[in-house]
C-alpha cells in the first residue's frame, strides 16, 4: 500500500520529531523490574535438616529391607538344618529300637546256650555220681540260674546206697549244698527199694556275659 504525505514541509519537521519520542514512550516497552532475592538461614537450615532426616529416613528402611533378607535366608537355612536333623533323630531312633531288638534277641540265644551247656554237664556230674544199685527218676530245677537249685529224684535199694549218692555228688566241683527232702519205701517188682528226694545247689552261680557286657568290652 503506498502512502502520500500531503502536510507541508513544516509539519513534516515536526512530526519527525513527534515520533523518536512516541517510540520511546511506547506502550509496548514495559518498566524494567529488578529482582533482589534475599535467603533466611534459618530457612536454608530447616531445609538442610529436611534433607538430612529424608535421607536418614531411606537410608533405614534400606538397611531394614537388607537386614530383613537376610533374616529371612537365614529362617530357610535354618528350616532346612531342623528338617535334616529330625530327620536324623528319626533314624537314630530306629537304629535304638533294632539294637533293643538284636540285644533281647542275643539275650534269649544266650539264656539258651547257657542253659543247654549247664545242663549237660550237671546231669553228666549226676550220673557219674551215682553209685551202684541207684537209678535216677528225675531232675529238676526249683531255683533258676544264677542262684541255680536242683532237686533229684530216684531209688537205691538202702540208705547206704543213698548217702554214697550224697557223698559223691557233695565232693563234686559243680554241685555242693547236698540234702535228702525224703526217704520212704516203694516196691518195684520183687524188690523193695528207697524213693529219695535230694536237694543241692549249683556252683556254676556265675553270670553268663549278656550282649550288653560284651559290647561295652569292645
Amino acid at each position: 500500500m503506498i502512502r502520500i504525505n500531503l502536510l507541508p514541509p513544516e509539519k513534516r519537521k515536526k512530526l519527525k520529531k513527534a515520533r523518536p519520542a512516541a517510540q520511546k514512550k511506547s506502550p509496548t516497552s514495559g518498566p524494567r523490574i529488578s529482582l533482589e532475592l534475599k535467603f533466611n538461614p534459618l530457612v536454608l537450615a530447616a531445609a538442610a535438616l529436611a534433607l538430612l532426616v529424608t535421607l536418614g529416613v531411606a537410608g533405614g528402611q534400606l538397611w531394614l529391607a537388607h537386614r530383613q533378607s537376610a533374616l529371612e535366608a537365614r529362617r530357610t537355612q535354618a528350616r532346612a538344618e531342623l528338617v535334616r536333623m529330625n530327620q536324623v533323630v528319626m533314624r537314630i531312633d530306629e537304629l535304638r529300637a533294632t539294637t533293643r531288638e538284636v540285644t533281647r534277641k542275643m539275650d534269649i540265644i544266650l539264656e539258651v546256650d547257657r542253659n543247654r551247656y549247664l545242663w549237660p554237664r550237671l546231669l553228666d556230674e549226676i550220673s557219674g555220681a551215682l553209685p551202684q544199685y541207684a537209678w535216677l527218676e528225675n531232675v529238676s530245677e526249683t531255683s533258676p540260674f544264677p542262684d541255680m537249685h536242683l532237686r533229684i529224684e530216684g531209688l537205691t535199694m538202702n540208705n547206704l546206697i543213698l548217702g554214697q549218692l550224697m557223698e559223691r555228688l557233695d565232693q563234686s566241683p559243680l554241685i555242693g549244698q547236698v540234702g535228702l527232702i525224703s526217704s520212704t519205701e516203694r516196691r518195684e517188682g520183687s524188690f523193695d527199694t528207697k524213693y529219695f528226694i535230694l536237694e543241692c545247689a549249683c556252683e556254676l552261680n556265675q553270670a553268663v556275659d549278656t550282649t550288653h557286657v560284651a559290647a561295652a568290652s569292645r
